[in-house]
């Protein structure tokens, strides 16, 4: 076996005689495009957020590029091998995923069961969609939420920190079935970017973060803006 699909496949050959079985053709092919979703447009826009904070905001691109330099060097490109140790590169961009937030309210899920909660009646079959914006931008769990600020996800003794909070990808047994793929597709490019340039507003101008909205349609993705992206030489 080398990948999800023939392990999928397997999984339907050992329930084809269960009428219940979720391992059919159909949930494979769904399930393998939400792959792809996850893989291109989320992604995508994920890093066009993360390259206009990059460019508006220098002193956190060069504290990101300092840290780059010092654990991988400048002659070859961040690996995955790395990723445990480029602390406030990985916090830049939890940042990025809480404050940008690309899906607003997670994907339709369907109760499972008559379910209670804090007081409300949710009868099984009822579509949810649940607010993430409510949870990422909740003063009373981040303090600050307007702030941009990748600190906030690093400890007194510089550790990562992973808030139960932290739901880019939504939480629990039916989240984002892409979030491995799409942090390691984040992780390698946002780095190997700052390894190789440095971003920068046009020329004589600067980029304001709050002037530039957002736009909401299928993500939340920000309007067009412009950056110079020179080669570094170091």
């Amino acid at each position: 076996m080398e990948d999800f699909i023939d392990v999928f496949l397997l999984e339907m050959k050992n329930n084809q005689d269960q009428k219940d079985s979720t391992f059919t053709k159909n949930q494979l092919n769904t399930t393998v495009s939400d792959l792809f979703v996850a893989g291109t447009e989320t992604t995508t826009t994920t890093i066009t957020w993360a390259v206009l904070y990059l460019a508006a905001k220098q002193n956190i691109q060069a504290r990101i590029f300092r840290e780059i330099k010092e654990i991988v060097g400048t002659d070859r490109l961040p690996s995955l091998q790395d990723k445990r140790n480029l602390v406030y590169t990985e916090a830049f961009i939890m940042e990025v995923l809480r404050v940008c937030n690309i899906v607003t309210v997670s994907l339709p899920h369907t109760c499972a069961v008559d379910t209670k909660l804090q007081g409300f009646d949710i009868p099984k079959g009822t579509t949810l969609l649940p607010d993430i914006d409510s949870v990422l931008f909740d003063p009373k769990i981040w303090g600050d939420p307007e702030e941009f600020r990748p600190e906030r996800f690093i400890d007194e003794q510089g550790t990562l920190l992973k808030p139960e909070e932290f739901i880019p990808f939504f939480t629990g047994r039916r989240n984002c079935v892409g979030e491995s793929l799409a942090r390691m597709e984040l992780y390698l490019f946002i780095t190997a970017l700052v390894q190789r340039l440095e971003l920068m507003p046009p020329e004589g101008t600067t980029l304001n973060i709050n002037e530039i909205d957002g736009v909401f349609g299928l993500t939340h993705n920000p309007k067009p803006f412009e950056i110079r992206a020179i080669l570094r030489k170091e």
